[in-house]
């Protein structure tokens, strides 16, 4: 069951990061926990688009980096919440990229910063059924600050 879970966000991480900002998708959200996704960023009062079944955007913004998507996909019962940082052919691939990654890594306890075939992100994850207003919210503001904390951070390696 988990990894059935875990390769459905791997394709949804992956399709992200194939599309230039907007998902299109057709259909009714066929994810568990949909609804309670929706209800909660309702009563978040963030600002959200639905970009696909089972998958949002919140908008984010920080100081060192204005403006980025910070996506919200749903798989089975678990919630990914991820930001692009930047697609891998932009990066240059040089030790010291390599090494601030896993200092990142290091530095952030819940957050993986990752490098994919596609992209550079930050994800953090949770099972819908431990997801309530509060932990939303803390999602959403540890990957905003996190981005905001790490772009000035691999700038130069794009």
């Amino acid at each position: 069951m988990l990894n059935r879970a875990l390769s459905k966000l791997l394709a949804i991480v992956i399709t992200l990061s194939c599309l230039s900002g907007v998902c299109v998708s057709g259909g009714q959200d066929k994810s568990k926990g949909a609804p309670e996704i929706v209800a909660l960023l309702e009563k978040s009062g963030y600002s959200y688009t639905k970009v696909g079944d089972g998958l949002w955007e919140v908008p984010g913004t920080g100081k060192n980096l204005k403006e980025f998507g910070i996506k919200l996909a749903l798989a089975d019962d678990i919630l990914l919440v991820m930001v692009k940082l930047a697609g891998r052919k932009e990066l240059k691939m040089e030790p010291a990229l390599l090494t601030k990654l896993l200092e990142l890594n290091h530095k952030f306890d819940s957050i993986k910063l990752a490098l994919s075939e596609d992209m550079i992100y930050l994800r953090m994850d949770t099972h819908v059924r431990l997801l309530d207003n509060q932990e939303l919210k803390y999602l959403v503001e540890q990957i905003a600050n996190a981005t905001d904390e790490t772009y000035p951070q691999i700038k130069q390696f794009v």
